[in-house]
């Protein structure tokens, strides 16, 4: 499902404009990206939480030319899905 489609099923679901909705989901995307920024952590209760984790400095090496490179340490999001959410993922369909 993509954002669009996501738009869709919502309007659908709630009866909102289809405007509206892509306004919340742009300000809550942009209000995690915000947090996690300033170093928080974001918790959705049922659903999961959003944090960084630092990914060390390592070697690597260049696709193209084939040579080693160093590559930097760098932050990046990280999510860990609820206890409700993997409950409902991990239900026994047998």
């Amino acid at each position: 499902m993509n954002k669009s489609e996501l738009i869709e099923a919502l309007s659908a679901e709630t009866g909102f404009n289809k405007k509206d909705i892509a306004t919340v989901l742009d300000v809550l995307r942009q209000k995690i990206i915000t947090a996690l920024s300033a170093g928080e952590r974001v918790q959705w209760a049922k659903f999961g939480t959003f944090t960084l984790a630092r990914r060390g400095a390592r070697k690597g090496i260049n696709p193209q030319t084939k040579e080693p490179m160093d590559l930097p340490e760098v932050l990046v999001p990280r999510f860990k899905a609820g206890k409700s959410l993997r409950g409902v993922l991990n239900t026994d369909s047998k």
